[in-house]
């Protein structure tokens, strides 16, 4: 029996069509520009609204780095109506030690955001700290660079075209009148290096795995979420990837997904089970449907939180290690056994 991501088959040139509107569930294949100017948005009691209120409305980030035995890294950039920020940190697993560092952009000179998922180019400049994403349709290449104090910290990039990789590709409707489109992988080879103190170390040295994920539309204006993340290799030698979360994109189609060198498989709805005052301590992630159960060990972790100002928000962001068990649709059984991945709860009021 196929699933929706196997029958979904439409070449979408662009996300919203010449009416305004748009089609929820899969693709296979790239979307183009998501045109967000283009949709017919809507109050909750049908009034159309005006071009001002799009703009304010519309949500978009990015997220991505690698994992490996002995460095995590991750990169954010987000950007609404309002703001438009990036972090970036490097966590050496070996000795507990993490360079961290945010910025907001300032001024319109110290940004600029591509909103095609495959193709341009996006930076975020400030403090110091200047991250940038290159994305190209020739090979699905994604490329990242990293520059702290005007000395490269990161280079870092990936092929979805190498494997061939089966990307992620879903819309679903969000409240009442808005949608949101994800764009992820997990589990693909990293090139690239990385500089530290103890100078230039090779990604494909470290045997690193790179995760990517692209969110835009108009979320809901307080959004919750749960995350989690593998990306590495098993005892076998294959690529791993899970995306697991809940309380976003789970109406009509689901994100939750596991992929095994590159070959894509549903993992049905996620429950996320830890200790809310104390989120260091382990995470347990199972499935509705008893194929997905994973045990999460911290070993560091990105916190940024602010609860007042117009766009309050309580980001917490863990990296360390999971073990377990997963089974595939098609009754093959993944024995995941300390691989390196993330953990992530998150609260936001975009606008």
């Amino acid at each position: 029996m196929q699933t929706a991501y196997e029958e979904q088959e439409e070449k979408m040139a662009k996300l919203i069509s010449n009416t305004g509107s748009l089609q929820y569930g899969f693709s296979k294949t790239p979307v183009g520009e998501v045109n967000y100017k283009d949709y017919v948005l809507k109050s909750p009691f049908g009034d159309i609204l005006e071009s001002s209120e799009k703009e304010r409305q519309f949500v978009h980030f990015h997220f991505l780095g690698f994992a490996s035995k002995k460095f995590i890294a991750g990169c954010s950039l987000s950007h609404t109506s309002l703001q438009t920020t990036a972090f970036f940190y490097l966590f050496d697993r070996e000795t507990g030690e993490m360079l961290k560092r945010g910025c907001r952009a300032r001024t319109e000179g110290d940004f600029k955001i591509a909103q095609d998922p495959d193709e341009g180019f996006s930076f975020v400049k400030g403090k110091g700290m200047e991250v940038s994403f290159n994305l190209q349709k020739n090979g699905l290449s994604k490329e990242l660079l990293v520059r702290i104090d005007e000395k490269q910290v990161l280079h870092m990039k990936f092929e979805e075209s190498a494997v061939p990789f089966e990307t992620l590709r879903l819309t679903t409707p969000t409240g009442p009148t808005g949608w949101t489109y994800c764009q992820k992988v997990a589990g693909l080879k990293a090139e690239g290096h990385l500089v530290t103190e103890e100078g230039e170390i090779g990604l494909q040295d470290l045997g690193a795995c790179a995760h990517h994920d692209f969110t835009a539309g108009f979320l809901r204006r307080d959004t919750f979420w749960n995350w989690a993340c593998i990306t590495g290799y098993d005892e076998q030698g294959r690529c791993i990837g899970l995306n697991l979360s809940n309380s976003v994109n789970e109406t009509g189609h689901s994100e939750n997904v596991i992929w095994v060198d590159g070959k894509l498989y549903p993992a049905g709805l996620i429950q996320f089970s830890y200790d809310r005052d104390n989120l260091s301590q382990p995470w347990e992630i199972t499935s509705d449907t008893g194929a997905v159960k994973l045990h999460f060990r911290s070993e560091g972790k990105y916190t940024a939180s602010n609860p007042d100002g117009k766009t309050p928000f309580d980001f917490h962001q863990l990296f360390g290690s999971f073990n377990g068990e997963v089974f595939l649709n098609d009754g093959r059984q993944l024995i995941i056994k300390d691989l390196p991945g993330f953990c992530e709860r998150q609260y936001a009021i975009w606008y």
